[in-house]
């Protein structure tokens, strides 16, 4: 991972534990993104890491429709 994927990686997850801080703890937040991006670890393209990260952790904690 790159310093900017990480930081990335750090911008959305504090931009989503701040939009479920009322309803997420925000371990479980920070835990989802772990387990998200080391998904994409080996990913051989890098550029949109950080947008299927965030995409799959909102899939994983929004309450079904």
């Amino acid at each position: 991972m790159t310093v900017q994927q990480g930081t990335h990686l750090d911008q959305i997850e504090d931009r989503l534990i701040t939009r479920y801080q009322n309803e997420i703890p925000a371990a479980r937040v920070r835990e989802c993104m772990r387990s998200e991006a080391d998904r994409f670890a080996a990913a051989p393209v890098r550029t949109f890491v950080p947008i299927l990260v965030e995409r799959a952790v909102r899939a994983r904690l929004d309450p079904p429709a």
